[in-house]
């Protein structure tokens, strides 16, 4: 999976589930109250009924304790998420830098041209018979 930098359309989608995640715990948490009056009541009769509906508050209350787990979790993440001012100085800058080397390649075009140019001229000096290597220069012992 690739990391990339929160945008904002993220941060909009992430903030609708957060609240539609919200909605969830706040009806997972009425129908565990609602389940967990009806527990009380039904623990006081010892019938199986009674157990089952025990077995099912338990198991209500655990997956409420869950989804709480999740969202703590999802909202911690939240937390680190760049922000969009973030995210566009940060575009900003990736910009100035594929400018800054597209402007470094020319350079590197127009140095490969000259030296190019120069590693024929000097191979045609040496190439040249009228005018031998050294016949130019004076050198003293």
């Amino acid at each position: 999976m690739e990391d990339r930098p929160a945008r904002a359309g993220d941060l909009r989608g992430l903030r609708r589930w957060l609240l539609v995640a919200a909605v969830w715990a706040t009806a997972a948490t009425a129908i565990a109250v609602i389940a967990l009056i009806t527990a009380t009541n039904a623990r006081d009769d010892n019938s199986a009924a009674g157990r089952q509906n025990a077995r099912t508050t338990d198991q209500i209350a655990t997956a409420q304790r869950q989804l709480e787990g999740r969202l703590d979790r999802l909202e911690r993440r939240m937390g680190v998420l760049a922000s969009a001012d973030d995210v566009a100085d940060l575009d900003n800058r990736l910009k100035r830098a594929e400018g800054a080397d597209g402007r470094t390649a020319d350079g590197l075009e127009e140095l490969t041209t000259s030296f190019d140019d120069l590693e024929g001229r000097v191979e045609s000096l040496e190439d040249d018979p009228a005018d031998p290597p050294g016949a130019g220069t004076r050198t003293t012992p």
